[in-house]
């Protein structure tokens, strides 16, 4: 399985428009591994404080928004195994007993309640959900915790969570050096994967060369197959076993028409079950900074905000601004005046705005679960596909990716993992049989 970073260059400066977190600090945790490895865990910048600013204009005590945060942070990362409860429920539930105690001061309930709702948008933004009452209260149940997060000078430890930024271009670099280019087939769109079959093609030629001493040229011994990939280009390859890498997005999209034969009922409905999220990231570029030099990030707090009403649909998004593609540049920047009560911000050199949901290869960002639905799925989108028809008929089709992980969906390690997954199950299967049956080598095979 291969990796794939994004990220948009421009002059000397990079920056991620795909993943760019690690969650989880440890040596359990193999990207991270792989940093530390290649020297880059080096090049972390610091985070700088985060600022808070209400909507009315004026700064929130940092340290009443932190207290307020951390709180509800605790809350919101429950780990239960109740299925029939959204994560929505369960947290306005919890923080509501919270803000009633408050009653006496209506300041300091305003500000408790719309912190606790940026706490909220904020995992909308970790699972890719557009709402809390939509994602199941198990998410977690099956989660594996790969360590507490790394302490880097000048990150206050507001986000509890178990991440840090870094830098994927440097790592794809780095990747990208080692990797056998000959073995990469580029530019080639998969239009359909053919399984449960029995594909002819002639050997290699150093084959033929080898079975010339005991077969006369006209007698091309033919290698079967029971898998054939079929590209847009009208190409074929084919395999003995496939790995089908490709997002949840794109499986809910082509499942139908990609496989032939059609996947089995319980894989389709594995797929109809999970969601996958949509997020997108919009980088303004300024000449220089209009924001005080100790500050990395900025949280605006919408004072009218309940834990209870948190989502990101289309009325919510004109209404806070939580993502400025809704806006046109005149309106994002008198909103962000009044916001930060900065009257001299000016227009941004240039914006650059992600679109994943809209990019045919992914249609989206990970995979979260929701209401209603077992993590076990996403064991059942895992399974391999076992044929009738070839006599190598195990694991014909395997699947990897973030989605196929229940205890780590949602991250580059679950990826990562994942195909790491699938190799064992191939290297265990060959472990067993005394050769492949299409008389190639498993070095050779695609």
């Amino acid at each position: 399985m291969l990796l794939s970073f994004s990220y948009y260059v421009k002059g000397n400066a990079c920056v991620d428009t795909g993943a760019e977190y690690i969650h989880g600090a440890s040596e359990e945790n193999p990207v991270y591994c792989l940093l530390k490895k290649s020297g880059l865990l080096n090049q972390i910048p610091e985070m700088g404080e985060e600022a808070f600013y209400s909507n009315k204009g004026h700064k929130v005590d940092a340290n009443f928004a932190r207290y307020a945060y951390g709180a509800g942070e605790s809350i919101i990362r429950y780990r239960g195994s109740n299925t029939g409860k959204s994560l929505g429920e369960h947290y306005a539930e919890k923080t509501q007993g919270m803000i009633d105690s408050l009653q006496e001061d209506n300041d300091k309930r305003t500000r408790m309640q719309s912190i606790f709702a940026l706490v909220g948008k904020d995992m909308l933004i970790d699972v890719g959900a557009s709402d809390l009452h939509r994602i199941s209260l198990d998410s977690w149940q099956y989660y594996i915790n790969m360590g507490d997060s790394l302490n880097i000078a000048g990150y206050d430890g507001l986000r509890r969570r178990s991440a840090f930024i870094c830098n994927y271009c440097s790592l794809n670099d780095s990747i990208s050096v080692k990797c056998y280019v000959y073995r990469l087939l580029l530019k080639r769109e998969v239009s359909k994967i053919k399984w449960d079959g029995s594909f002819c093609v002639a050997p290699p030629h150093d084959e033929l060369l080898l079975s010339a001493h005991t077969e006369s040229p006209s007698e091309e011994k033919l290698c079967q197959y029971p898998v054939c990939i079929v590209c847009e280009n009208g190409e074929e390859i084919v395999a003995d076993h496939v790995i089908v890498t490709i997002s949840l997005g794109c499986l809910k999209a082509h499942a139908s028409s990609l496989f032939i034969p059609s996947l089995p009922t319980e894989k389709m409905e594995a797929i109809d079950k999970l969601c996958f999220g949509n997020i997108a990231k919009i980088f303004l570029e300024y000449e220089e900074a209009f924001w005080e030099s100790d500050v990395g990030t900025i949280s605006l707090i919408y004072e009218d905000d309940t834990p209870a009403s948190v989502s990101t649909n289309k009325m919510q998004w004109l209404k806070n601004m939580q993502y400025f593609s809704v806006l046109r540049p005149k309106e994002r920047l008198m909103f962000s005046k009044k916001c930060i009560g900065h009257s001299n911000i000016p227009q941004p050199k240039s914006i650059l705005c992600t679109k994943w949901r809209s990019n045919k290869f992914i249609k989206g960002t990970y995979a979260f679960l929701t209401v209603g639905v077992d993590g076990k799925v996403m064991d059942t989108l895992a399974q391999p596909l076992v044929g009738s028809q070839h006599p190598n008929k195990d694991h014909q089709v395997l699947f990897a990716g973030e989605a196929t992980m229940k205890t780590l969906y949602g991250t580059v390690q679950g990826a990562l993992l994942s195909g790491h997954r699938e190799a064992d199950r191939l290297a265990a299967h060959y472990k067993k049989t005394v050769a492949p049956t299409s008389a190639t080598s498993l070095d050779k095979q695609v």
